[in-house]
C-alpha cells in the first residue's frame, strides 16, 4: 500500500468513525441525555465513586464544567455526593440506581445497533470485521498522560 492508500483508508475509518459516534449520539438523544452526561455516569458506573477533579481530569474537561454536570445530575437524582471518608474535605461522587438504570438503558440501545448490524452480516464478512476490529483495538486506547 502507498502513503496514499493509507491515507485514503485513514479517512475512510475517520469518516465512519463520526457517522457511527453521530448514530449512537442520537440514542443519547432519544433518553434525554446529552453525550457528556452518559459518559460522565458511566464512567462512574463502571470505575466506582470518584471527585470532581478526577471526573473532569478523565472526561477532559475544566473542573467548573464539570461541577455544573456534578450538580446537574445530582438534581436529576442520577448522582449523589457524599463525603470523603478519606479526607475531611472531600466530596466522592457516586451513580444512584436512577442513573445506573439510564446507562444500561442507553448502553443496551447502542450496543443492540451494532449487534443488529452484525446480525445481517454472512460468516466471511463478519469474521473480516472481528480482525479489522482487534487490529485497530489500539487505536482507541487512551494514552498515558
Amino acid at each position: 500500500m502507498t502513503a496514499t492508500d493509507h491515507r485514503r483508508e485513514a479517512e475512510r475509518i475517520y469518516v465512519f468513525v463520526q457517522h457511527l459516534g453521530r448514530r449512537l449520539r442520537d440514542i443519547d438523544q432519544a433518553f434525554g441525555i446529552s453525550p457528556r452526561r452518559f459518559s460522565a455516569l458511566a464512567g462512574l458506573a463502571f470505575d466506582g465513586p470518584t471527585s470532581v477533579g478526577e471526573l473532569a481530569a478523565f472526561e477532559r474537561v475544566k473542573r467548573p464544567s464539570m461541577t455544573r454536570l456534578v450538580q446537574d445530575m445530582e438534581r436529576d437524582g442520577l448522582i449523589q455526593r457524599r463525603p470523603d471518608p478519606t479526607d475531611g474535605r472531600g466530596v466522592r461522587i457516586r451513580i444512584t440506581p436512577r442513573g445506573r438504570a439510564l446507562v444500561e438503558q442507553v448502553r443496551q440501545r447502542k450496543i443492540a445497533l451494532v449487534a443488529d448490524f452484525l446480525a445481517q452480516l454472512n460468516p466471511e464478512t463478519l469474521s473480516a470485521v472481528k480482525v479489522s476490529f482487534d487490529a485497530l483495538r489500539p487505536l482507541g486506547r487512551v494514552p498515558p498522560e
